[in-house]
This record gives structure tokens, C-alpha cells and sequence, in this order.
């Protein structure tokens, strides 16, 4: 889905991916169902020294 919209190749879509992630947390997400975890990590992390 992230790939097609922005017409990169799927192995490109990893800023995209972060950046939709982000915008789940902030809407009250809970859980995140992803497959780069150090990455998702890393955005909970940095979205949670904002709050």
C-alpha cells in the first residue's frame, strides 16, 4: 500500500511505514503490527519523550 502511493519499490517504504506508525500512536493506537521492529521501536520511543 505505502509502496504504490509513493511509487517507490516495497523495500524503499520504511520512512513511510515510520511515518504512518507515527501517525497511529498519535491518534491512540496501541498496538502496532509491524515487521521492523527496531524501527517501530524507535518511533514509540521518540513519540513517548514527547508526550
Amino acid at each position: 500500500m505505502i509502496y504504490k502511493k509513493l511509487n517507490i519499490k516495497p523495500e524503499q517504504a520504511l520512512n513511510g511505514s515510520s511515518v504512518l506508525h507515527s501517525v497511529a500512536l498519535l491518534k491512540g493506537a496501541q498496538i502496532l503490527r509491524v515487521h521492523d521492529v527496531k524501527e517501530a521501536k524507535e518511533c514509540v520511543d521518540l513519540l513517548e519523550t514527547l508526550h
